[in-house]
């Protein structure tokens, strides 16, 4: 989902949305924002004797919010950065030494990045972490260029979204209470029949590796394609895919529906396995009854028929 700002005519419309009884969420997916995006819009709309939403208190605040943040970006003149370099090696931080001279510290670490490294190196010395910030924006461009290596959901055969063949997987992971362990779960899109397994962490290495032994076993008949979600887990996807020879596409950002049978499946575990579960303690025997239970239990839009037992009836051999 791309990145902007609310327009005026976002404000007007999101007004009117909200006057109808639009859930937040509601309102975001009309709007083509991210739901938290819409919640602070609407906490910057809220004038101060009321909680509605009002489209001219939220522009100007907008406005003001800009305004400072555009004078807090300029560029450092000659004096300043004189006056900056004196503060640090008066053993100031670059936090401390922007603030003397009315600067955000982002502003400084730009200009200090914006140097040569003979000119940092002779500050180092002065800084209590001897090393710099990382560069702004890094981690972002990061993150895009690895959005930009996926293979998105939009290039998956039609005959994958039509649920006309099986093999077709859906993916994603389960979390326990405070983190305390996982579930990697693995749906397949026509049966609805479910593979899942348990990880100590969300780790890119533990899901991958769960996956691949849950996943490997299947005939290759069963292996036509697998949609992830976006989770930083799943990142070591190109070696799951070469191990399993099962291509792989991803659901967009925030688009939980675009996995359906996954998130459908998930809610079904959580009648086991609920929110407030260590994860930690559940034991494999407990995991297996739990999965067969719901691979076993009829399904109305089956016509009551079980996963395990359409699944059975195409590969006539028990999984």
């Amino acid at each position: 989902m791309a990145h902007h700002h609310f327009t005026r005519e976002d404000r007007v419309i999101l007004a009117k949305l909200r006057t109808t009884g639009l859930s937040v969420r509601s309102c975001a997916r009309i709007l083509g924002y991210h739901p938290s995006s819409v919640y602070r819009e609407l906490r910057r709309g809220a004038a101060d004797t009321a909680t509605t939403y009002n489209v001219r208190v939220a522009r100007q605040r907008a406005t003001r919010v800009r305004t400072a943040a555009n004078q807090q970006h300029r560029k450092l003149h000659e004096l300043q950065a004189v006056r900056i370099t004196e503060l640090i090696r008066q053993y100031y931080s670059p936090d401390q030494a922007g603030q003397a001279v009315g600067l955000s510290h982002a502003t400084v670490y730009r200009w200090l990045w914006a140097q040569s490294k003979a000119f940092v190196a002779s500050l180092w010395k002065y800084l209590r972490h001897k090393k710099l910030r990382r560069k702004y924006g890094t981690k972002r461009r990061e993150q895009q260029r690895e959005l930009q290596k996926k293979r998105w959901i939009d290039d998956r055969p039609q005959t994958t979204n039509d649920r006309l063949f099986y093999g077709h997987w859906e993916g994603d992971t389960v979390q326990g209470h405070k983190h305390s362990g996982y579930l990697v779960t693995l749906v397949e899109r026509k049966s609805g029949y479910a593979l899942v397994g348990h990880i100590p962490r969300a780790t890119k290495e533990h899901f991958r590796a769960k996956a691949e032994e849950l996943l490997s076993p299947l005939p290759k008949h069963l292996k036509r394609s697998l949609t992830l979600d976006n989770g930083k887990e799943m990142n070591d996807y190109e070696e799951l895919e070469q191990h399993t020879k099962i291509p792989i596409y991803f659901a967009h950002p925030y688009h939980s529906w675009e996995r359906g049978s996954n998130e459908n499946f998930n809610g079904l575990l959580r009648q086991f396995f609920p929110k407030h579960r260590d994860f930690s303690t559940i034991r494999k025997e407990e995991l297996d009854r739990a999965v067969k239970l719901l691979n076993t239990r009829p399904r109305k839009r089956h016509g009551y028929v079980s996963p395990n037992e359409l699944l059975e009836s195409y590969i006539d051999v028990a999984i």
